[in-house]
């Protein structure tokens, strides 16, 4: 489980494609990425919000590889050398709750439509599915833990203060950008578990009509 709080941007150094999918391999400046030296092979580490497996590892480098299901479901198939990503470690046990409650699987892949400034904020525009996105909910963009703004016409809109932008990848991103979108998950659950619910009283209630009738009612 992550919480949405970005601790390092690492870099593409190279990516390797085979027909079962891609292995990434990341650098890192381990002076600079807190927790990064007690990194295992076999450790979950976020890469804009995708939930990734540490298959190898060297002193200023990691690599992973993503399935053709992760590759299809979000924006990093579409990575190339050099470009920077937001990494997040796995959280600990003991470790402050900065964000909110972030898996790291990947809802959909959202575009940026417009950046905006506003005083010291800078705005971002999101085009993407808002069924399970409320207006100051949680949302998570590229691994970011943001609250929403304002949602109206299928555009989510996220602020983010300078030390976000400084801290993350949102400082390169420009209109027409694909970003990786996870929902609160509270939202998704909350939903499944009252459809349940709805199904469970259809199918198990037998009070219709013609049995109020023969009962006296």
């Amino acid at each position: 489980m992550f919480t949405g709080i970005i601790q390092h941007i690492g870099k593409v150094l190279s990516v390797k494609s085979t027909v079962n999918g891609k292995t990434f391999s990341i650098s890192v400046d381990n002076s600079q990425f807190s927790g990064f030296d007690t990194v295992k092979i076999g450790d979950s580490i976020a890469i804009n919000g995708l939930c990734t497996t540490v298959v190898s590892l060297a002193e200023r480098s990691f690599s992973v590889n993503l399935m053709n299901e992760s590759l299809k479901h979000s924006c990093l198939g579409d990575f190339k050398g050099g470009e920077p990503v937001n990494l997040e470690l796995a959280m600990g046990v003991a470790d402050r709750f900065g964000g909110h409650i972030v898996s790291g699987h990947i809802d959909t892949v959202g575009t940026i439509q417009k950046i905006t400034e506003d005083g010291f904020s800078r705005i971002f525009a999101i085009e993407c599915d808002t069924h399970y996105v409320v207006q100051k909910g949680s949302i998570t963009l590229n691994g970011v833990s943001l609250t929403v703004s304002s949602l109206e016409n299928g555009l989510v809109e996220v602020s983010l203060i300078p030390h976000t932008l400084q801290n993350t990848i949102f400082k390169h991103l420009k209109a027409g950008d694909k970003i990786n979108v996870e929902y609160d998950i509270l939202a998704k659950y909350i939903e499944k578990f009252t459809v349940l619910d709805h199904n469970k009283v259809e199918k198990t209630s037998k009070i219709d009509e013609k049995f109020l009738i023969e009962n006296g009612f």
